[in-house]
């Protein structure tokens, strides 16, 4: 390992970078920060190795399927667990059956050493509840069974009672260890499938509006929309004078003004969820504007739900997720009508569940998160599912068709009960710092490698690479240690290369920018020579030798482009094949 001084600043990093800086290039600190950021990754796993070792780690994966079989063909609708046991509730077609019975509705199991034993009733079987149930079915006819619902210490059956999810009777029991114990069946309001989203959408008014030939609405001077001349139009700049932005879509109104469109909107730092109903349109389009990507993506699912993320890392609704970092993801599933149901985290801080429902079908969508990897796989489609004390999960196949013969999938996962004991090695330094805050200091490491990998994904990169370096670095006091193989080293490295980056990196833009505009100069020079050589008239040999000479000397220009710097050869290389037609075409005239 490299020496550090009392500053806390390596030694060998400033020997090298003497001579890194006096050579001037910013393609050499780019590549030391790549190296570093390798670096870290390594240091992170090592890490991770280390964490797993100490405090035990559970991984997700299935474990196998079992059966049950039920009296009846039936649609499996939902389960809970309560211990040990579980409730199996589904629907039956009662066909000429006069009265509904219990088994008709549920089922109840015991879950041990992963297999399934039926049990009786008892565990449901209270007088006042039967009597409800009873009731329940002989006054409503469209009766059946929606879900269930458990919010400790009270476990909800829901029943749907008419055609509108919002259409329910709800049981109330109190969970006590493995016993339920009734309470009543008018608990209604406790109960309520409403869309939910864990931030809080602003209405634009009249001050937020900028007044010009193209005219828009300001969103805290950071972006900037419009639904007018046929188009709802997204832009990054506060300029009034054009009507052109990074995003346009049709509306179906073209004659519509300023105040005709309803426009909201989400502040979530680096994120702005938009909120848009041009005029006359029934429906809103949601849009995500990225402030550091400056780059804007539709994703209408947002309108029934949408969770943050933890550490900040972006949001997740019932089709997918959107990080903070630009990596988002639609997955092919039914997601319109779902409601956000649950949080599941780990007790590591490092897992975490977000479960959606369906109101109308009963499926259910389970995603899971990871904060070190900061990544989310397919969800776990579902006609129910049960979490128990050892992290072990269970859920129903979806099935379309009644059946007796249902398939239960086994998973393990880290997400055990708050009675789970885990062993762990005591005399560890990583055990008196904690499981949490190893875990939460690895994502911030994680999230410093996926900026260095972005490279130059947007102009104030490496500035945010200098700020969140040095955030990790003082928020763990402890990140020299040997054990923690000093994330403190390398982050310093870091944060140095990209100090050294920002000034480089500035200059590199601007040579990239006036390249750019030399090259779209030759390019306009060189479009109005070939124009007035096609459509023009050249009568006199004078007139074919002067157009010669404004070719041979628009090459000159062309062949010089391409030793700027960061110059796009294939632009280049393209207009100089042009060109090179027409001179060989004008000069066969001459011979």
């Amino acid at each position: 390992m490299n020496s550090i001084d009392e500053k806390g600043v390596n030694k060998s990093f400033h020997d090298n970078s003497k001579e890194d800086m006096e050579n001037g290039t910013y393609e050499v600190i780019k590549n030391r920060l790549l190296k570093q950021g390798s670096d870290l990754k390594e240091r992170v796993e090592k890490l991770n190795k280390e964490r797993k070792n100490v405090f035990g780690s559970i991984e997700t994966k299935v474990l196998g399927s079992e059966r049950i079989i039920t009296d009846n063909n039936c649609i499996p609708r939902d389960m809970a667990p309560v211990e040990d046991y579980f409730i199996f509730g589904y629907n039956v077609h009662i066909g000429l059956k006069s009265k509904v019975e219990l088994s008709d509705v549920f089922s109840i199991y015991k879950y041990e050493n992963r297999s399934f034993v039926k049990q009786s009733f008892d565990l449901i079987s209270d007088k006042d509840f039967i009597n409800d149930f009873d009731e329940l079915y002989k006054y409503y006819k469209n009766t059946f069974f929606a879900k269930f619902t458990i919010t400790e210490p009270y476990f909800y059956m829901i029943f749907q009672t008419g055609k509108d999810p919002t259409d329910i009777k709800v049981f109330k029991w109190v969970i006590e260890g493995n016993k339920l114990v009734y309470v009543d069946s008018r608990s209604e309001h406790e109960i309520r499938f409403k869309n939910k989203s864990e931030f809080r959408f602003i209405k634009a008014t009249r001050d937020d509006q900028r007044s010009g030939i193209h005219p828009h609405v300001s969103i805290l001077d950071k972006v900037f929309v419009e639904t007018l001349e046929g188009d709802l139009t997204i832009k990054i700049e506060d300029n009034t004078t054009t009507g052109k932005g990074i995003y346009s879509e049709p509306v179906e109104y073209m004659d519509q003004t300023l105040d005709d469109a309803e426009i909201y909107y989400a502040d979530l730092e680096q994120i702005i969820i938009l909120k848009i109903k041009p005029y006359k349109e029934e429906e809103y389009r949601y849009f995500i504007f990225n402030n550091k990507l400056k780059n804007v993506v539709r994703i209408d699912s947002i309108k029934d739900t949408c969770i943050l993320l933890p550490g900040n890392h972006g949001i997740i609704f019932p089709e997918g997720y959107y990080l903070q970092n630009g990596e988002y993801k639609i997955f092919d599933v039914e997601a319109d009508n779902s409601i956000f149901d649950k949080r599941v985290s780990s007790t590591n801080g490092e897992d975490y569940q977000y479960i959606f429902y369906n109101t109308y079908s009963g499926l259910y969508l389970i995603y899971s998160y990871n904060i070190i990897e900061q990544k989310i796989d397919t969800p776990i489609v579902c006609s129910g599912y049960s979490h128990f004390n050892n992290g072990e999960m269970i859920i129903f196949k979806n099935e379309s068709e009644p059946r007796k013969n249902h398939i239960i999938q086994i998973w393990q996962t880290p997400y055990v009960g708050k009675n789970y004991v885990t062993e762990g090695n005591k005399d560890s330094l990583l055990f008196k710092i904690g499981n949490k805050d190893i875990v939460n200091a690895m994502a911030d490491c994680k999230g410093v490698c996926k900026l260095i990998q972005k490279g130059e994904g947007y102009q104030s990169i490496y500035v945010d690479i200098v700020k969140e370096s040095e955030r990790i670095i003082d928020s763990y006091f402890w990140l020299d240690k040997e054990e923690i193989f000093n994330l403190k080293e390398v982050l310093i490295n870091i944060k140095e290369s990209a100090t050294f980056a920002i000034g480089e990196f500035e200059k590199v833009m601007r040579i990239k920018t006036s390249t750019k505009r030399q090259i779209e100069e030759v390019s306009i020079r060189a479009g109005k020579v070939l124009n007035n050589l096609k459509y023009g008239s050249l009568d006199s040999i004078n007139e074919y030798v002067k157009a010669l000479a404004d070719i041979r000397n628009l090459r000159g220009e062309i062949s010089s482009l391409k030793d700027l710097r960061y110059a796009d050869l294939n632009i280049v290389n393209s207009l100089d094949v042009n060109v090179k037609e027409k001179y060989e075409e004008f000069s066969k005239k001459m011979c």
